[in-house]
């Protein structure tokens, strides 16, 4: 697929947006407008007008603590004593210390030896260079014409050993270690500070920055998310916040889309009332850290620093950037204020909705994956999570634990793969599942996109990673507090050819505080190409599930956990409810156990989960119908009566005293729509665009308009036997 002309004319534009906008001089190299580093240093990270911020942070009631942890930590860490030593020298003019900064760190760059074979030694060396960088351009004044000499052989001899190498490749950084700290922070770094003497490693990292890295991220920071999971954010998205810093700094930003500043809010919105966050990708739970502090500090956003605020982490990597960058007078804001639900579009199609803000809230993430961009993101399209006063419906597996972290066979057969999530399978016995001659087992799930490699740049993401298309969204009446929250997609393009068509359907309703909390229903609409293939509907969990004819239980009582779901089975009639897992069992693919286990700690503070329930149509047939709508409450609690809806064309639901309508062919109709409605509450889905007369027992109450962006219609009435049709 060839990009859209207006894809290319916004980004062309975007590029265009950091010289109109900055106070920097601009060039022109190797095609591509670079800014011109400031003539004087220093003019990495800061300029001389900054100092004294510097010296108001060192005394500032907060930052205060953070320069005095800098500096115990640099009584133990050889390179953060260098950085500390380097601000004695900016804030104080103390040439002792500018003198010990140039020297310690000549004496590491001399006598640090690393191990080639050491996993990601490509960091250390990076840490290296960028520290060597700022002590050359903050202490610039003090160098020698020998000190430079040197500075310079020995930058580039750590720059070239950089896993990018140099000068650095002209595609690729969309995933992967090449879109870390390598260029963004180190060689970029040591770039500013030697551009006197040796400009070209500027030139080629930041033409590099501009046409490789910039482009493909202005795109993805419009969905508003991050797509390498909630553990690898905290590398890779906190990497992309430095060159917005060091080019802000030098007086030629903004650099990015100005949309950079909610990708955030994705963290927001999945945070647990517990601190952590709902499982994303590779990785376990991790705080927050750089990435919401620098990202609020530039934007003045109350909410993200809020959000960092409630588990802020600081560690050896990033408290230089706390004091240099972070807003010491920023003030955080109520996430009260925020909608309840949150939509991230492409190339996401992602969306969390929530029941409130507190200790009691429910949280539901419902996910299309219009693209996938493999590496750390799982083949999980049509996935769901619930959260209520425990992990209810789950992502499983681990991804580093005694069997391996990248790679390993639970990684490549079980973490990463459908199966691992709450999705749909379609087995078909014959497919085959490679990764270049290395076999994975056959799940029955979704593909990996390209093969598996790595995207180069947006245009072959747009070629080759499209895995889903949004077919509507929405959320309301109100959009602050909705009561509904809708997402349905095409997942057709993330199977191979064993199947024709796969469209999920999610409906969250927010019942108002009462004993149930909240509900999520999720329908299915499934064509395999051959009948024989079997379909399944997982869904994960932490405890053993117990089912009850058509009705699923998951409870979660762990850790003084008090939530539980309960789901009914309303289509496939008579369908097969079959859990999976327990000892021997736990990540079961098909025949086989891949085992994994974490390596230290508490293993129930992994949430790998041990448990799945399958629901499968008792009968083969190329086209089958799922519904499924789960429920949210305490232990207690018993779940409501919840009935099903047929409909002409229609099936649904009744629930809480709201009816909701799908279509079973999964198009949108423009045809009479007729349902007895026992409640009050109307939602009618996969409707044509625009006006719809409402008649109830006959007369007409109403007429409403449908967006093309949802197809829904929402109504409030009196119960009886509602009929609608479109106008036009």
């Amino acid at each position: 697929m060839v990009m859209t002309s207006d894809i290319m004319t916004r980004l062309i534009l975007l590029a265009a947006i950091p010289a109109m906008l900055s106070g920097a001089e601009w060039m022109v190299y190797d095609g591509t407008r670079i800014p011109v580093p400031p003539a004087a240093h220093p003019r990495l990270f800061l300029q001389s007008k900054d100092i004294p911020d510097l010296q108001r942070r060192a005394a500032h009631p907060q930052w205060k603590a953070v320069w005095e942890r800098l500096q115990t930590l640099g009584e133990r860490e050889p390179t953060l004593g260098v950085q500390a030593d380097g601000l004695r020298y900016l804030m104080n003019r103390d040439e002792t210390a500018g003198r010990r900064a140039l020297d310690n760190v000549l004496r590491l760059m001399r006598e640090t030896k690393f191990n080639p074979k050491q996993q990601d030694v490509t960091r250390p060396i990076g840490w290296l260079l960028m520290t060597a960088a700022v002590a050359y351009d903050w202490c610039y004044p003090l160098l020698t014409p020998a000190d430079k000499k040197e500075f310079l052989d020995r930058m580039m001899t750590l720059t070239r050993s950089l896993e990018c190498g140099y000068p650095p490749p002209k595609q690729g950084g969309v995933t992967g270690h090449y879109s870390e700290w390598m260029l963004m922070r180190d060689m970029l770094s040591a770039g500013v500070a030697l551009y006197d003497e040796f400009p070209e490693v500027y030139q080629v990292a930041t033409q590099r920055f501009f046409t490789v890295f910039v482009p493909v991220r202005n795109w993805w920071y419009r969905g508003g998310a991050f797509h390498q999971g909630t553990a690898y954010a905290e590398t890779r998205a906190s990497s992309e916040l430095y060159p917005l810093w060091i080019f802000a700094r030098m007086d030629a930003g903004p650099v990015y889309d100005p949309a950079l500043q909610y990708l955030p809010y994705q963290w927001i919105y999945l945070r647990r009332p517990d601190g952590q966050l709902l499982r994303s990708g590779d990785g376990q739970f991790k705080s927050p850290g750089l990435r919401s502090l620098l990202n609020a500090s530039y934007y003045g956003d109350g909410y993200v620093l809020a959000d960092y605020l409630k588990n802020p982490r600081s560690d050896r990597g990033t408290v230089l950037f706390e004091f240099l960058w972070g807003d010491p007078d920023l003030k955080p804001r109520p996430l009260t204020e925020l909608p309840l639900t949150r939509y991230m579009g492409e190339p996401y199609g992602w969306m969390v909705a929530r029941s409130g803000w507190g200790g009691d809230s429910v949280i539901a993430e419902m996910k299309v994956n219009i693209f996938n961009f493999n590496n750390h993101q799982h083949l999980d399209a049509g996935a769901f999570q619930i959260f209520y006063k425990g992990p209810l419906a789950i992502d499983s597996g681990l991804y580093e634990g005694a069997d391996g972290g990248y790679g390993s066979p639970h990684d490549v057969n079980y973490n990463k793969r459908t199966i691992a999530h709450n999705s749909l399978l379609v087995y078909d016995p014959e497919e085959k599942f490679a990764r270049g001659t290395r076999p994975m087992r056959n799940d029955g799930g979704q593909r990996f996109p390209n093969n598996w490699r790595e995207p180069r740049s947006l245009e072959d993401m747009h070629a080759n990673y499209r895995t889903g298309e949004v077919e509507g969204q929405g959320f309301g009446p109100d959009v602050s507090r909705p009561v509904y929250s809708y997402l349905k997609g095409d997942l057709t393009k993330a199977y191979s050819a064993k199947v024709k068509r796969v469209q999920r359907s999610f409906v969250y309703l927010n019942l108002g505080g009462g004993p149930v909390k909240a509900a999520l229903a999720v329908f299915d609409h499934v064509v395999a190409a051959n009948p024989e293939h079997r379909k399944y509907w997982l869904l994960h969990s932490l405890e053993s599930p117990r089912v009850d004819g058509s009705q699923i239980t998951v409870a979660a009582t762990r850790k003084s956990w008090q939530g539980k779901l309960v789901n009914t089975v309303l289509m496939p009639e008579g369908a097969e409810i079959t859990p999976v897992g327990g000892p021997g069992k736990e990540f079961w693919v098909f025949g086989e156990n891949f085992p994994n286990r974490p390596r230290s700690g508490d293993p129930s503070d992994f949430e790998t989960g041990e448990w799945r329930v399958e629901v499968s149509p008792s009968r083969a047939s190329s086209e089958d119908v799922f519904l499924n709508v789960m429920q949210v409450m305490d232990d207690a609690v018993a779940p409501l009566p919840v009935r099903r809806v047929d409909a002409g064309e229609g099936a649904g639901f009744e629930l809480a005293g709201t009816t909701v309508l799908f279509r079973r062919s999964g198009e949108r109709g423009q045809g009479t729509v007729e349902v007895q409605s026992q409640g009050r509450r109307l939602l009618l889905t996969d409707l044509a665009a625009g006006e719809w007369r409402v008649l109830r027992n006959g007369t007409r109450v109403g007429v409403e308009q449908v967006k093309a962006s949802d197809g829904v219609l929402w109504w409030e009435g009196e119960p009886g036997r509602y009929r609608l049709e479109h106008v036009r």
